[in-house]
């Protein structure tokens, strides 16, 4: 057979369709040779995919004791600054927070553990019904993975060409734990905002994932690959504002908890001015997702964020959930000074640093509405602090600050972590108490955390040096109630039964020296929660009794 005439290829190039000469061409071939090599050409064409430019977002359920007492039902600002970022280019985002729309479902896990949330047969019909190309799940804490690895599994399920994501704390600090699990494609470690439309765009032309910046994969073989993050976002005007309007926001109104507490306004939410923390105690983790170093965001770029806040949500009440709200005090006297204007409340429920807390700052917090300061002091030993957490608390300035805050009209809070383990040495059971007394000295009541061995912390790899974890320790029981370390100075059940003692002494010696917060504080639990507040009451009442009966509760004097 010959080749064809140029009629017949005239009447090919009329179609004005490479693909009709192409073919016209392979028809007349005398050689296989041809034909081979042009379907290698057409091979060498990755496919694309065809639907990631839908995305949907998810916060999974929630473990919670049987109280319900250690949840935050709070807008996840992470996913939503991921949502923001994939709208202004030109995605398709859906955000579910499967946590607040199943907040009046709970499921009993175990004695001691509940699951709060969208049952995941919803989850499931959701995922179904919005047939995304990408599913995005937060996963920031290690006790709460395996509701994330849960949703991962979910969506395979609907779809196994759905890409799967994870991001968060825990993927960040744990990637290793993350990638065995086949239903997750990729992780992003640290900030996703600077990383996750690059990614989408690598996935979608299923590109070599080598040259991101900050993810987790598993190569062709199934091994794992981490490519850890290098770069941060230097300028955060950058950034979109959180994409509230995917959330429900007047469910988490209504709910009226918060990190924190109960809410004060009616209608409260999170925002964050900055990010990063240079400071390194010992426990911390927080430096892996934000980095070490203080980034903030311009005053002008914070205000017209609370603006929109004020405007389209009515909010009244704004908690500060950055790491370091008072970093840079000029900057943050600025910023307060701008927030006057809109008469709001708010607090800083992750503490402030102590040692950059001024009078002046002082003064200007409550004038834009600060109504509660709580102190990250984390111990009332100054050697625990110096040696153990390496945290620059100075204790003796501490009381005149405090007495600062009050004189100014705001509540003073301090944070307590006990059970403190070093390079070199252990916290002592007297220097517990140590902190204890320290908080009646100055009349605060504290809250008190266990030392956590948190995946990525300098007290985790200690620990692990020196065989201070408790021969069953879980990364289920990584919440800041439960004892998992033990040490040559004492063991768990010392160490609950000393905290237990101090925190009911602390508890009732403020009570008995401040008798309105006693009543306040009474009528706010009666109020919101009659049954929950009575709950509090009873246990309280008996463990006071308790320790009477025991003789642990000495003459007032001695407390």
């Amino acid at each position: 057979m010959g080749w064809p005439s140029t009629g017949t290829l005239a009447a090919c190039v009329r179609v004005r369709s490479l693909v009709a000469v192409v073919r016209s061409l392979l028809a007349f071939a005398a050689a296989d040779r041809l034909t081979s090599s042009l379907d290698t050409i057409f091979e060498e064409e990755p496919e694309m995919r065809k639907t990631l430019r839908k995305v949907v977002l998810i916060q999974p359920p929630a473990f919670s004791n049987n109280l319900r007492t250690d949840m935050n039902p709070n807008a996840p600002l992470g996913i939503a600054y991921i949502a923001a970022t994939l709208e202004r280019d030109g995605y398709e985002v859906k955000m579910l927070d499967a946590f607040i729309e199943g907040w009046d479902t709970q499921t009993r896990v175990s004695s001691e553990k509940l699951l709060v949330g969208m049952p995941y047969r919803e989850i499931e019909e959701f995922i179904a019904a919005e047939k995304p190309g990408v599913v995005g799940v937060t996963s920031m804490f290690t006790s709460q993975r395996k509701n994330a690895h849960q949703v991962a599994s979910i969506a395979k399920r609907v779809d196994p060409e759905i890409q799967v994501i994870l991001g968060g704390a825990h993927p960040t600090a744990a990637p290793e734990s993350v990638l065995p699990d086949t239903n997750v494609d990729v992780i992003v470690l640290g900030e996703g905002d600077n990383v996750i439309v690059r990614l989408l765009q690598c996935l979608e032309r299923r590109g070599p994932l080598t040259a991101i910046d900050g993810i987790g994969y598993r190569a062709a073989d199934g091994r794992p690959i981490v490519q850890h993050k290098t770069t941060e976002i230097e300028n955060l005007d950058e950034l979109p504002f959180p994409a509230r309007h995917l959330l429900p926001m007047e469910k988490y109104f209504a709910a009226g908890v918060r990190h924190g507490g109960y809410c004060t306004g009616a209608k409260a939410t999170s925002m964050i001015t900055s990010r990063g923390c240079q400071y390194r105690c010992n426990f911390c983790t927080a430096f892996k997702v934000f980095t070490r170093i203080p980034r903030m965001r311009s005053i002008e770029n914070v205000i017209a964020e609370i603006r929109e806040l004020v405007t389209k949500y009515g909010v009244d009440e704004i908690f500060f959930e950055d790491d370091q709200f008072i970093a840079k005090q000029r900057h943050t006297e600025e910023l307060l000074d701008g927030m006057a204007e809109f008469k709001l409340i708010f607090d800083t429920p992750n503490g402030v640093s102590s040692w950059l807390l001024t009078e002046e700052l002082i003064t200007r917090m409550k004038k834009a509405g600060c109504y509660r300061i709580n102190l990250a002091i984390e111990s009332g030993s100054q050697d625990v602090l110096k040696n153990i957490i390496n945290k620059p608390v100075n204790l003796a300035k501490v009381p005149e600050l405090v007495q600062l805050i009050r004189k100014h009209g705001m509540e003073a809070g301090t944070f307590l972590v006990v059970g403190n383990i070093g390079q070199d040495r252990v916290e002592t059971l007297g220097q517990v108490r140590e902190s204890f007394r320290f908080a009646r000295r100055i009349r605060t009541r504290p809250h008190v955390s266990y030392l956590t061995a948190y995946p990525g912390s300098e007290v985790l790899r200690i620990a692990e040096e020196k065989g201070y974890l408790v021969p069953d320790f879980d990364w289920d029981d990584l919440t800041i109630v439960k004892q998992q370390l033990q040490t040559p100075e004492w063991t768990p059940e010392e160490l609950r039964q000393v905290v237990e003692e101090e925190r009911i002494k602390t508890q009732l010696w403020y009570w008995l020296t401040t008798p309105k917060e006693l009543w306040a504080t009474a009528l706010e639990y009666l109020t919101r929660d009659p049954l929950l507040g009575l709950q509090k009451l009873v246990r309280f009442v008996k463990a006071v009794v308790s320790l009477q009966t025991r003789g642990l509760l000495k003459p007032w004097g001695s407390f």
